[in-house]
This record gives C-alpha cells, sequence and structure tokens, in this order.
C-alpha cells in the first residue's frame, strides 16, 4: 500500500511540474519575470496606463485612473537606467521629469524611481513589475515611492500599470 501511494504521489507531483506555467526559480526557466530581454529592447519610448487599486487612499492630487504616462528608458548595458538621458511625463506630453532605475536583462524585472524635478530629489514614485522582450509591462505604480515624499498624491496612491513599447 505505501508503494502505490508513494508512485501515486510522485506522479501527481511530476505531472504538476510537467505543465505548470510558473517554473520555480533554477528549475525548467528563468524563475520569476517575463524572460531575457535585451538592452535594444529595453531601450527606448514607452507609454503606460495607471489604473488607482484601492490599496491606499489616493487623496490629495493623485493621478487621475486611466492616467497615461511617458517615458524614454535609456538602459545602460549593465541594466541600469542612465539618468541624464532617461525621462518621464505625464500625458499630454509637458513637464519632462527625471527617473532612475535597473532591469535584469535574464528575467526583465524593473524597478525605476521617477522624480518630480531634477532639483526635487525628497519626492519620488516608483515603477515595478516586469518588461518582456515583445514590448509590455505589467506592474505597479507606488506615490510615494519607499523613503521619499509623495510626487502628486498627499496620502499615497498605488495603481497598477500596464506598458507598451512606443518606438
Amino acid at each position: 500500500m505505501n508503494r502505490i501511494m508513494y508512485a501515486a504521489t510522485l506522479t501527481v507531483l511530476l505531472v504538476g511540474c510537467e505543465t505548470s506555467t510558473d517554473p520555480i526559480e533554477g528549475i525548467g526557466g528563468n524563475g520569476p519575470g517575463g524572460g531575457a530581454v535585451t538592452q535594444a529592447q529595453a531601450s527606448g519610448n514607452w507609454s503606460f496606463t495607471l489604473r488607482r487599486t484601492t490599496t491606499l487612499s489616493c487623496t490629495g492630487g493623485s493621478l487621475p485612473d486611466n492616467q497615461v504616462m511617458l517615458a524614454h528608458l535609456d538602459v545602460t548595458n549593465t541594466g541600469t537606467l542612465s539618468t541624464g538621458t532617461s525621462t518621464w511625463q505625464a500625458s499630454p506630453p509637458g513637464v519632462v521629469r527625471p527617473l532612475s532605475g535597473t532591469l535584469s536583462f535574464s528575467t526583465g524585472l524593473t524597478n525605476l524611481t521617477l522624480f518630480p524635478s531634477v532639483t526635487n530629489t525628497s519626492a519620488a514614485m516608483e515603477l515595478t513589475g516586469t518588461l518582456t522582450a515583445a514590448g509590455t509591462f505589467s506592474g505597479t505604480l507606488r506615490d510615494p515611492a519607499p523613503g521619499f515624499t509623495p510626487v502628486f498624491s498627499g496620502n499615497g496612491c498605488e495603481y497598477t500599470a500596464t506598458g507598451v513599447k512606443t518606438a
């Protein structure tokens, strides 16, 4: 009886692993993230659409639901953004603002910090998520970023963020 239970359990585990679309890190895939992405695939112009979540109150001047943000990502060969040429702005285009951050070429995991200006580095928003080789992004924007004051929101706001590379 023990051998039958062992065989049945092993079969269930193997079948479950074999059909998984979310591989365990180090086994059958790259781990968390969207897969490998190159410097050229990540660099360029991006459009992000923001949708408010109910996680935070989103009061005091927060960005509206369905806000579009435009960004130019200049990714270096180490996966960091070139802070002198990487920028973002709320749409419709207006004030061009600085951003910094990192990208993992092996997983597409992205962590960007969006500042309100080059002179105000005490306020910032954080955009985290996964960038893919196909030119898409999925993640979360938080205002404020941890350790910073808010850029737009008085008490803090969180958004789901979907993005596409536009050029």
